[in-house]
């Protein structure tokens, strides 16, 4: 077993380096950066998450510094989160089931290929995970009390802090619980009113106090409406996702839900009836009933399903598989994970898993390298104090000219005309040199074209013009719309001309407006901006697309 975890840790750090970066990374990342900078999400930066993984993560980000291999190092931060959420499922197994069974659901959670994969990504839900499974270790295992309850409702309070979506995670539970009290009720066994109030209550005192600590922050900060807006409205968008599609797949998606709860009420009937430890059922049943419950509410009533949205049920849905498979040996269990191998279901699962992981991302293909080509380039062309325009923050460590990401619910937001389609209007104000090609909504797309070139690295675009110039003496007018200094070239340099009538032999500054350029030569010209040519970008590469 410690040769397995070994192993995994090593694939961990290698698919760290290599593994292809989720347009999601990089947003984060502008976001952790933005904290480094005394910017305030919401207020100054967009996010649509809750704040504490972005906050939690800058100090890391401020020692690391401006650097375009930021990614795979952010990523190594991210093992510790995979290994508490691993070991605290591990916990719940052996306090619930035993030590072999908890083993064996720990390896088929490590690596099943979502949550191998998405886990090894920079996103919130790395977080949000462990947070997820320390509330249900702490809830369902060592002695009843309050203040037992209490620590459980504050994990799950910071889980609020990273991601709203935990909002359906205690929906599910309490409805899990509230199921499995009835069917204890209903088998004729008693239950402590009392106890069971005074549960709640801490609960939900102690889960309010990380959100109200944030909340009292950004009240202070005068950004409240802001934070309420991007963490809140932002996301509740009519049409999003599966909450637009085709009415017979919505009425079938709204009774997979219903259909798990009545599955899991005859399943806890039987079950309850056949146990000798009715106290461990009724620990265990909270477990997976609620986890099978949050999938189904995920399917049934949530318009977008990542599979990251899966991270914080996958260790007890695990377990509950195993646990399928396994037949209690109580008095063996803690020397049996070391003495029998492992059964050929799972030796079996395991192979698949890793064959698939290794299929579909192979770690000797370095598809992280895009990204740090693309941030490298960004780096090197630009200062702190230029803008750069990308989609959700992929530049990481530029201000961005307009205050929006494209991320899904975005765009949604714009298709349906509630959020302005601002992009031109940000590019002319600011005069940003530098574009970020993708995920532009369609109103941008004709005005980057016609006035950024492709410089050749990825989907970057530099400010700047084509002339061609077809006779020697001849004045070409032409329009400038992004007010920047910019510098004449053909595809061997720095090419000379009179411009607006005075001699043009280097750079210069150029309002929005119509100009009038004069050359010796005939040719192809490029007015492209300038630092960028002086920070060694080719004349020769904006010639050749």
């Amino acid at each position: 077993m410690v040769v397995a975890f070994a192993v995994l840790l090593l694939l961990r750090v290698l698919y760290a380096f290599t593994l292809q970066v989720d347009s999601d990374e990089p947003q984060h990342l502008h976001v952790v950066w933005a904290w480094t900078q005394g910017l305030l999400p919401y207020r100054d930066v967009f996010d649509n998450h809750t704040p504490l993984f972005q906050l939690l993560m800058s100090p890391l980000l401020a020692l690391l510094g401006e650097r375009a291999d930021i990614v795979p190092l952010m990523r190594l931060a991210m093992i510790p989160f995979y290994a508490l959420a691993l070991w605290a499922g591990w916990r719940i197994g052996c306090a619930l089931w035993s030590r072999r069974t908890a083993a064996l659901a720990t390896l088929l959670t490590a690596l099943f290929p979502f949550y191998f994969v998405l886990s090894a990504q920079f996103r919130t839900d790395d977080l949000w995970s462990p947070l997820w499974v320390l509330t249900v270790l702490v809830g369902v295992t060592g002695t009843p009390g309050v203040r037992r309850v209490a620590a459980s409702g504050l994990l799950a309070g910071l889980a609020l802090a990273v991601s709203l979506k935990t909002t359906v995670l205690l929906i599910a539970g309490a409805i899990a619980l509230a199921l499995v009290l009835l069917i204890w009720r209903l088998d004729g066994r008693r239950l402590n009113a009392a106890a069971l109030t005074r549960g709640a209550i801490a609960f939900a005192l102690a889960a309010a106090v990380p959100l109200a600590m944030f909340a009292a922050f950004f009240a202070a900060e005068g950004a409240w409406a802001q934070t309420w807006y991007c963490t809140v409205q932002h996301n509740i968008v009519p049409g999003l996702g599966d909450w637009g599609g085709h009415r017979l797949a919505h009425v079938a998606r709204l009774c997979v839900f219903p259909a798990l709860l009545l599955l899991n009420a005859g399943v806890l009937w039987r079950t309850l009836r056949r146990t000798t430890d009715a106290e461990r059922w009724l620990r265990r049943s909270v477990v997976l009933a609620s986890a099978v419950l949050y999938v189904g509410a995920l399917i049934s009533y949530w318009p977008l399903v990542p599979a990251q949205d899966l991270l914080p049920v996958t260790p007890m849905l695990m377990l509950g598989l195993v646990a399928l498979g396994e037949r209690e040996q109580p008095g063996r269990a803690a020397a049996v994970v070391r003495r029998r191998a492992l059964p050929l279901w799972v030796l079996l699962f395991l192979l698949f898993d890793l064959g698939v992981i290794l299929a579909l991302r192979p770690p000797w293909r370095d598809r992280a390298a895009v990204q740090e080509n693309h941030l490298a380039a960004v780096l090197r062309l630009t200062r702190p104090d230029d803008d750069v325009m990308d989609a959700k923050g992929e530049s990481i460590f530029r201000m961005r000219p307009i205050y929006w990401a494209f991320e899904n619910i975005t765009q949604q937001r714009m298709k349906l005309g509630l959020i302005p389609d601002d992009v031109v209007a940000g590019l002319i104000r600011t005069g940003t040199p530098l574009v970020d090609d993708y995920r532009m909504p369609a109103g941008a797309q004709a005005f980057i074209a016609a006035n950024y070139l492709a410089i050749g690295i990825g989907r970057l675009r530099v400010a700047g013009l084509l002339l061609d110039v077809p006779q020697a003496g001849v004045p070409v007018r032409f329009r400038v719309n992004v007010p920047q200094t910019y510098v004449l070239v053909d595809a061997t340099g720095t090419a000379v001309g009179v411009l607006d009538g005075t001699e043009l032999d280097g750079p210069r500054r150029l309002t929005a407006g119509s100009h009038v350029l004069t050359v010796p030569r005939p040719g192809r010209y490029a007015l492209v901006w300038a630092p960028a040519m002086a920070r060694s970008l080719r004349a020769a590469d904006l010639f050749k697309h």
